[in-house]
């Protein structure tokens, strides 16, 4: 393959990336657990602490030590963004990707 051809298919991969993280879930306000996600190296420790002082109400962990699962907040207005985090996304709809195998949701 010549050097054109790789970046093109680079290129392309990139796009379809792209697309497929615009298309995820977002939480528009504090109505619904979301998962906050840090970076892949971030303790799991540190990933809680940063969602406290950011003042999400911590629920557990998810899948992966740097995903923190946070509760719905009480005033419906969602909490800034942790200092380190890459991004929240809602859980509904991702069929337990983010989420403990074997967890389920307390409810009400």
């Amino acid at each position: 393959m010549s050097p054109a051809g790789g970046f093109l298919v680079a290129l392309v991969c990139l796009l379809v990336s792209l697309g497929a993280f615009a298309s995820l879930p977002r939480a528009k306000d504090g109505a619904v657990p979301v998962a906050i996600v840090f970076p892949p190296w971030t303790d799991g420790a540190e990933a809680i602490a940063q969602s406290f002082a950011a003042g999400h109400r911590v629920l557990r962990s998810g899948r992966f030590n740097a995903i923190v699962v946070v509760a719905p907040t009480l005033n419906g207005q969602a909490p800034a963004l942790p200092k380190g985090a890459w991004f929240s996304l809602v859980l509904a709809g991702l069929a337990g990707c983010l989420d403990i195998p074997g967890q389920t949701e307390a409810s009400s």
